[in-house]
C-alpha cells in the first residue's frame, strides 16, 4: 500500500566551499557559505510494506554570506523509517480500519543537482556559478501533531561528488538543519 504527502521546511546551512584552478601552484581558496533562509519543498510517496518513503525535493537558499540565491538544489532520494511510516492503515481486531501514528525516526539519503551562485562582496574577482552533483544523508524525526500534520526535524551533511568543469576544482561540504511540516493525504 502507498500514500503521498508534501513537506515544507525552513532551514539553515553552513558549507565549506573550496575552489582552485586545475594544475595551478596557487593555493586553493576556502570560503564558508552560511545561510539562514533555506526553504525545501518535497513530494513523498510512502511504501508502507518496506517502511520506506521515496522523495523528490527542491531546496532554495535565498540569501547567504556570499550573495543572493547561493544554493538551488533538485534531488531524489529515499528514507528508511526504523519504527514505522506514519499514516499506515491497519485493520484492527474488531474489523475497523485505523491509521498508525507515532514518533518515527528515520535515515534519509538524497542525490541532487546543486547550482551554486557565489558572489563574494569582500573579493570582487571571486564570482562564479557552478553545477555539481551532491549527496545529502540526513537523520529525520517525524512527530505527529494531528491526523494529517507531522512536525519534521532533519539534520545532515551535504557534500559534492563532482567538480564543475576542467578549468577549476570546486567542491563543498557542510551541515544542514531543517524544521518543517508534512501534510499527508487521507
Amino acid at each position: 500500500m502507498t500514500a503521498s504527502s508534501f513537506d515544507l521546511s525552513y532551514g539553515i546551512t553552513s558549507l565549506s566551499l573550496t575552489t582552485g584552478q586545475t594544475g595551478s601552484v596557487l593555493p586553493t581558496i576556502v570560503r564558508t557559505v552560511s545561510s539562514q533562509t533555506g526553504f525545501e519543498v518535497d513530494y513523498n510517496v510512502a511504501l508502507f510494506d518496506y517502511k520506506t518513503v521515496a522523495t523528490m525535493s527542491f531546496m532554495q537558499y535565498a540569501t547567504s554570506s556570499l550573495g543572493q540565491m547561493p544554493i538551488s538544489r533538485v534531488s531524489m532520494g529515499a528514507s528508511y523509517h526504523f519504527v514505522r511510516v506514519n499514516g499506515q492503515r491497519v485493520l484492527l481486531e474488531n474489523g475497523v480500519e485505523g491509521k498508525v501514528w507515532g514518533i518515527s525516526p528515520a535515515v534519509e539519503v538524497t542525490l541532487g543537482l546543486n547550482k551554486l551562485s557565489i558572489n563574494d562582496p569582500g573579493n570582487p574577482g571571486y564570482n562564479f556559478t557552478a553545477a555539481l552533483v551532491d549527496v545529502l544523508p540526513r537523520l529525520l524525526l517525524e512527530i505527529p501533531m494531528s491526523s494529517s500534520f507531522l512536525l519534521l526535524i532533519r539534520g545532515g551533511y551535504m557534500f559534492s561528488l563532482t567538480n564543475s568543469g576542467s578549468l577549476f576544482n570546486i567542491k563543498y561540504g557542510g551541515s544542514t538543519i531543517n524544521v518543517g511540516f508534512r501534510l499527508t493525504t487521507l
